[in-house]
C-alpha cells in the first residue's frame, strides 16, 4: 500500500468511496469482467456459488475505513470461510491452506491496491494544473519485480498524455508501481523531461491490467461495459450519477470527461457535471443580470454535442480544450440575448472568449429559476463566435 512516509498516501474517503460502491457482481473468473467494469462492479472469482461475495466486500470497506492491515482482514476471512463453508471455490476445501492463504492475500491486495491507486489519480488530476509532469515508479528489487515494469521506470509524461489511459498503475497482480508528479519548474531543475508516447515504442503489460482504474471511476465509457447484467448497468449509472452531481471538476478532470465523450462508441447518458464557477467581477455582474448561482453545468450529451459528435456543424478540436475550460471559468466577454431564440429557456448568456489559435470560442448557456426562487446556469452548446455581438440582439454584460 502506499505509506505516509513516501508521501505517496492519497486522501482515504477517495479510496474508501471507490471500494464501496461497487455493486457485487457474481463471476466464475474475474476476467469475466473487462477493464473498467472493475472500477464499478465488484467480483471474487469463484464466489457465485455460495454467498460469499457480500461478505468478503464487507469486510474489505471494513478494512479500508478502519485502517486494518492484512492480517486484521485476513482473520476476518477465515471466520468467513469457516462458517459459510467456501473455501475460494473450484473444489478447495479447509485443507487447502497455501491456495487459502494465497487467495486472501490476492483479494486483499488487488483491491487495495486499485482503490489507493484512483485515488491518487484522481488527487494527482485535481492538481495537474501545479503539477502537470507525472514520472512512471517501478519497483527495482524484491519479488514481484517484472522486466516490463522497470523498463517503464522513470518515464515521464504530461498528465494528459494516453500512456496514463493503460500504463497507470498497478498494472499486474501484485504490482507496486506508482506514479510521482512535479511542476514544469522541478522537472527542469531534475533534468525531466515530458515525453510523447505516441512516438515511442513502449513494453506490452499483462492485458488484463491494461487499463486505469482512476479515469474508469471518473469518465467511464459505459457503451464499453458489455459484460454486467442490465440491473447491475442501471445501479452502476445511478451510483455514478449520484456521485458526479454538483461536483467541481478541475481542468484536469473536465479534460478526461471530454476526452471520453469523444471516443467513437461513446453514447451520452445526460449526466451532469459541475464544469465552470464564474468568479469575481463576472459573477457580481452577472447576479446583477439576475443570476443567482456562479455554477455551470453541463451534460455529457452537451459536451458530446460540442466536441464529439461528427454531425455537428460546429465542433471544438482536441487542441481546444483546455481553452473551453477556460471560457467556463473566465470569459472575455458575457452577452445576453435580448431577443432570444428559444423564450421558453429564459435568461440566455454567451460566454466568449479570444483562443491562442486567434478563433473565439462561444459556450451558450440557459438559466432556469428553480423552485426554491434560485437559478442555475446549464450550458447548451460550445462552438465558434462568427458574428460581432452588434445590434440589437445582444446586450454585453460589463465588470
Amino acid at each position: 500500500m502506499p505509506s505516509v512516509s513516501t508521501g505517496r498516501f492519497p486522501e482515504p474517503v477517495l479510496a474508501e468511496k471507490f471500494l464501496e460502491k461497487k455493486i457485487d457482481t457474481p463471476t466464475v473468473r474475474w476476467d469475466d469482467l473487462k477493464w473498467g467494469e472493475h472500477a464499478h462492479a465488484f467480483t471474487v472469482a469463484h464466489s457465485n456459488e455460495a454467498a460469499v461475495l457480500d461478505a468478503i466486500h464487507g469486510l474489505l470497506n471494513k478494512a479500508i475505513k478502519e485502517g486494518l492491515g492484512f492480517q486484521d482482514f485476513k482473520n476476518g476471512m477465515l471466520d468467513m470461510m469457516k462458517g459459510k463453508g467456501w473455501y475460494g471455490g473450484a473444489g478447495h476445501t479447509a485443507d487447502d491452506r497455501n491456495y487459502i492463504n494465497w487467495r486472501i492475500k490476492t483479494i486483499y491486495e488487488t483491491n487495495m491496491r486499485t482503490a489507493y491507486a484512483q485515488a491518487q489519480y484522481r488527487k494527482q488530476l485535481q492538481g495537474a494544473v501545479l503539477r502537470p509532469v507525472w514520472v512512471y515508479q517501478s519497483q527495482l528489487s524484491g519479488k514481484n519485480r517484472r522486466r516490463e515494469h522497470i523498463a517503464l521506470h522513470g518515464k515521464a509524461y504530461r498528465y494528459d498524455d494516453p500512456f496514463w489511459d493503460k500504463y497507470y498503475p498497478p498494472n499486474g497482480w501484485g504490482c507496486q508501481c506508482y506514479v510521482t508528479t512535479k511542476s514544469e519548474a522541478g522537472a527542469e531543475r531534475d533534468g525531466i523531461k515530458a515525453g510523447d508516447s505516441a512516438k515511442e515504442t513502449l513494453p506490452e503489460i499483462d492485458e488484463t491490467w491494461a487499463y486505469n482504474a482512476g479515469r474508469e471511476a471518473l469518465a467511464p465509457n459505459f457503451s464499453k461495459y458489455k459484460n454486467l447484467p442490465e440491473e447491475t448497468r442501471k445501479q452502476i449509472y445511478a451510483n455514478y450519477r449520484k456521485s458526479m452531481d454538483k461536483t467541481k471538476t478541475t481542468r484536469g478532470e473536465f479534460k478526461k470527461i471530454i476526452e471520453r465523450a469523444n471516443e467513437a462508441d461513446y453514447k451520452p447518458l445526460n449526466i451532469n457535471y459541475e464544469v465552470g464557477n464564474l468568479g469575481g467581477n463576472r459573477f457580481e455582474a452577472m447576479r446583477k443580470a439576475g443570476v443567482m448561482d456562479s455554477k455551470i453545468m453541463a451534460t455529457d450529451h452537451d459536451l458530446w454535442h460540442g466536441t464529439g459528435d461528427k454531425n455537428a456543424r460546429q465542433k471544438v478540436p482536441e487542441n481546444l480544450f483546455n481553452d473551453v475550460y477556460e471560457t467556463l471559468q473566465e470569459p472575455e466577454k458575457i452577452f445576453r440575448e435580448i431577443k432570444a431564440a428559444h423564450p421558453e429557456q429564459e435568461k440566455i448568456f454567451h460566454l466568449v472568449k479570444e483562443t491562442r489559435g486567434g478563433k473565439k470560442i462561444k459556450i451558450i448557456v440557459h438559466v432556469r429559476t428553480l423552485k426554491n426562487g434560485g437559478t442555475t446556469m446549464q450550458m447548451r452548446t460550445i462552438g465558434y463566435a462568427d458574428y460581432d455581438y452588434t445590434g440589437a440582439n445582444y446586450d454585453e454584460i460589463k465588470w
